[in-house]
């Protein structure tokens, strides 16, 4: 099957383009598909960091992306899972057609939409952390930065009987938070005296310092602290020292939120995965338990220099973007 591929990639620091690429035309392997993209979602996090280049250091070209939607076109000889016209989400980057292999793949819950089974890779980032806390729905939990992951991050603590408390200093994410359900938004933990001291959980999304100083300032004494934001860059000139006396006398846990801390399959003994939190997120997207309409946006990847620059001058619209591929 011979195709000519295009790809969303960062040509240099700061700049997005639509590019021809090259790619492996070889026979499928037994164990492989190749893939139509439908849409694939920007991760707003990740991907910035490399547009920006924050950690420096960034060689272009740069392949970006990793969640698309692939309607299956042909299959290896021993896949017998999938079929061609099956759709499914994929860890791929933004270009018209992937190959994959079948365990690199979920299966698409039939009647889905497209548009909202590709955020069902978000709320798997935050259940990671969801799944190795210790602490249980009794206590209240927090959650910081209402981007595309901390607003997963929310719905999801909310729909496992968490009382939630969402905090983020823009007004339209707030007002997009509480669209989708969420009962207890606002600007910051400050808005809520009666929160200090009580939550036994706290999920910060933003990567930003001053959000984890504000989460441990209101955690219970030996409350739990996730980093699911990646820190990208310094945002505050505060010290450490401050920090560390709050974590030591609040016997304070501090944990990486790195979702790739749980196994991409489950195995002997380790049910939980990141591919089974993938799955479960699209379920509870499909019958309403995580909301996501309205809070994208969507544009032709021939767009893609223009949506990135609005995603690093604060300018995006919305939670979150997706490029349609059906208009390639």
């Amino acid at each position: 099957m011979i195709l000519q591929n295009q790809a969303v990639q960062f040509t240099e620091k700061k700049q997005a383009a639509l590019v021809p690429c090259g790619w492996d035309q070889a026979p499928l392997a037994a164990d492989e598909i190749i893939g139509r993209t439908l849409v694939s979602l920007i991760s707003t996090g990740s991907e910035l960091g490399a547009y920006m280049d924050y950690f420096g250091g960034t060689k272009y070209p740069v392949e970006t992306g990793y969640a698309a939607i692939l309607e299956v076109l042909d299959t290896g000889e021993r896949v017998a899972n999938l079929k061609p016209g099956d759709r499914v989400l994929a860890l791929a980057p933004h270009q018209a057609y992937s190959r994959v292999k079948q365990d690199e793949v979920i299966l698409v819950p039939a009647g889905m939409k497209p548009e909202h089974a590709v955020i069902g890779r978000f709320p798997a980032v935050s259940m990671t952390s969801m799944i190795h806390t210790r602490i249980r729905p009794t206590e209240p939990v927090m959650v910081t930065g209402l981007g595309v992951v901390g607003l997963m991050c929310a719905q999801v603590m909310q729909h496992c009987g968490y009382t939630v408390y969402a905090f983020d200093p823009n007004a339209v994410r707030r007002e997009t938070a509480r669209a989708c359900g969420l009962r207890n938004v606002y600007a910051s933990p400050d808005e809520v005296p009666d929160l200090k001291g009580r939550a036994g959980l706290a999920m910060e999304c933003s990567g930003r310092e001053e959000a984890a100083y504000a989460l441990i300032a209101n955690l219970r004494k030996g409350g739990e602290l996730y980093l699911i934001g990646v820190p990208w860059y310094r945002s505050t000139e505060k010290f450490a020292h401050d920090l560390l006396l709050s974590i030591f006398y609040g016997f304070i846990q501090v944990n990486s939120g790195f979702e790739w801390s749980l196994p991409r399959h489950p195995r002997e003994f380790q049910p939980n995965s990141n591919h089974g939190s993938m799955a479960k997120a699209m379920e509870w997207i499909r019958d309403g338990l995580i909301q996501v309409e309205g809070i994208y946006g969507v544009y032709s990847p021939a767009a893609c220099r223009e949506v990135y620059a609005s995603m690093a001058d604060g300018t995006m619209k919305h939670t979150c973007v997706i490029f349609d591929w059906r208009t390639v």
